[in-house]
């Protein structure tokens, strides 16, 4: 009923690319609340092209609003002395208003990690509108400094939720600023897969074929971790390839790294792929080596594919990896302990299909039908509390 529609605002902090993981569940909670007759906007990074995803977004009735300022580069020192900390207040000033204009029941701000951009945080805090934060990703080496420290812990504490999609990465927050948030929770992402996905056994024709899916960032997602494994004995003499899919800033030097380590045609690049099942009709297993993550898509998306995991224990992985039944856990992003997962792995190969029906079977039962329906009842849950 007309009555009970809610007016919910959503701010992307993503301004690394245009494109990425931690945007679907935002958006696909947009999509789906504006189909049911509730008024959605959203503030996002201006891009140039537009992510093809805000057309769906658009069509369905979301008011997308672009923040440009930010996007505006100036080459020389001077002008960036100059001229940024005007681009700044501009680009604050702007966000300040579209806040106010949309007087939302409820804020979500969906960010990358813990801290993506302060700035805007702070902008919904000072509001006094109500808000929620999603939380998509943490790590160690991301501890706060002491000057912005109280002011995350004002804009955490101040969140009607703060949303985790792992439970690790909630309480690494919890030691990073010092304080208990009660009011947190964890929810979970929707995947880029069927639920019902069952992508036949690949053949094996006497070679393994790994897959890598993610952005190409080392920083990350670990894959020169991986290209040094692949390139030391015995796996230098092992009938396996690995097959990267993703983009990044990164691919020209991961393509020297393979070249420098004489890897030739056992390693692909792949590009980005929009069908992920057709990844998992061809490969075995996937091999992930990130050095933080919040909880990856592309291991949801594997195991309801019935195919095995090797990645690296950190985040939320060993809470959907059971180890040597489901996956192999590397216990640390190193070359070291990568090698030494992936050895466990090669010695169980023979069991690898049963593994991946065994990690089918137990992710389902993790993974709730319904992210995007499920997040947008809690959203207008909180929208409907009438606290100050």
């Amino acid at each position: 009923m007309i009555g009970h529609h809610k007016k919910i605002a959503f701010v992307s902090t993503m301004s690394g690319c245009p494109w990425g993981g931690c945007e679907v569940l935002w958006s696909e909670t947009a999509l789906r609340l504006a189909q049911e007759g509730h008024a959605v906007a959203a503030s996002v990074q201006g891009w140039s092209p537009r992510p093809k995803q805000w057309s769906a977004l658009s069509r369905a009735g979301v008011e997308i609003d672009e923040r440009l300022f930010t996007r505006i580069r100036l080459r020389s020192r001077a002008a960036r002395a100059l001229f940024q900390p005007l681009l700044r207040i501009a680009s604050q000033r702007a966000f300040t208003r579209w806040v106010a204009r949309q007087k939302a029941d409820l804020t979500c701000i969906s960010s990358g990690w813990i801290i993506d951009d302060l700035g805007l945080m702070n902008l919904c805090l000072r509001s006094g509108r109500p808000y929620a934060v999603i939380v998509h990703a943490n790590a160690e080496q991301w501890w706060p400094p002491d000057k912005h420290a109280p002011l995350l812990i004002d804009i955490y504490r101040s969140a009607r939720r703060v949303f985790f999609v792992s439970e690790r990465n909630r309480r690494l927050l919890e030691t990073q600023l010092g304080i208990e948030l009660a009011h947190a929770e964890v929810v979970r992402n929707p995947c880029n897969v069927r639920r019902n996905a069952s992508p036949a056994w690949p053949a094996e024709n006497g070679s393994v074929r790994l897959a890598c899916v993610g952005r190409l960032e080392p920083e990350a997602k670990g894959q020169d971790l991986l290209l040094q494994v692949l390139a030391s004995e015995p796996w230098r003499s092992r009938p396996v390839s690995v097959s990267f899919f993703g983009k990044g800033d990164c691919e020209e030097g991961l393509r020297r790294l393979a070249d420098r380590l004489g890897l030739g045609e056992r390693v692909r690049f792949c590009g980005q792929s929009d069908d992920v099942e057709s990844i998992w009709a061809t490969h075995h297993a996937l091999v992930l080596p990130s050095r933080y993550e919040g909880l990856p898509l592309t291991v949801v998306e594997a195991m309801l594919c019935g195919r095995p995991v090797i990645v690296t224990n950190v985040a939320g992985n060993n809470e959907v990896v059971q180890a040597d039944v489901t996956g192999f856990l590397a216990e640390a992003p190193t070359v070291e302990h990568l090698n030494s997962a992936m050895e466990r792995a090669w010695n169980q190969r023979h069991q690898w299909e049963a593994m991946g029906q065994a990690a089918a079977r137990a992710i389902r039962e993790l993974m709730p039908a319904d992210p995007a329906g499920d997040f947008a009842r809690k959203l207008l849950d909180l929208a409907g509390d009438n606290r100050p």
